[in-house]
């Protein structure tokens, strides 16, 4: 499904979220009010994690680098109400394609270095195809969003480990030094 607006995207993710038992806050401001979340949702068996949302069209990297900044200024934010386990981006990129040569591999290429680059920043992506929040490539470093309960404390641990082992980590990143 295309979403021609950022709303619409967010408000598909919301109810998709609300209908398997997430609890689910909008627009989430951190303590200082410096930082505004799209959405904070929380679940039994999963933990808290907060999502940024982005309409990318045409694979826009305006937006895309928009949502990087937003969630990397986010995460080094104190939400008192909200102890947040994970934090993904949610990029709505178009389903059809713009036509170039090999224009299937280019798309899957652009979307795996998307993902992985993500996952170097200990950041998620949301996966319309697969509902989950995906912090790798790997189908077992998945969060889904049907069904949640499914995980188990193996499968947390997994992405947890998978999280930490990230070298590189963005809240020690200081642009101006």
């Amino acid at each position: 499904m295309e979403y021609e607006r950022e709303q619409e995207f967010k408000q598909h993710i919301i109810s998709l979220l609300e209908a398997h038992d997430w609890n689910v806050d909008t627009e989430v401001l951190d303590d200082e009010r410096r930082g505004r979340v799209d959405i904070v949702a929380e679940h039994p068996a999963v933990g808290c994690v907060a999502i940024e949302v982005k309409r990318t069209r045409n694979y826009t990297t305006r937006h895309i680098a928009e949502g990087f900044a937003q969630i990397l200024n986010y995460r080094s934010y104190t939400y008192s109400d909200h102890d947040i386990d994970y934090w993904a981006l949610a990029p709505g990129f178009d389903g059809e394609i713009r036509p170039y040569r090999n224009r299937k591999k280019r798309h899957m290429q652009v979307r795996n270095m998307f993902r992985r680059t993500l996952a170097e920043l200990k950041l998620g992506m949301l996966s319309r195809r697969r509902e989950a929040i995906a912090f790798g490539k790997q189908l077992d470093w998945c969060i889904p969003l049907r069904d949640p309960e499914t995980m188990t404390e193996d499968d947390l641990d997994t992405i947890n480990e998978k999280i930490a082992s990230r070298e590189w980590d963005a809240s020690e990143y200081d642009p101006r030094e």
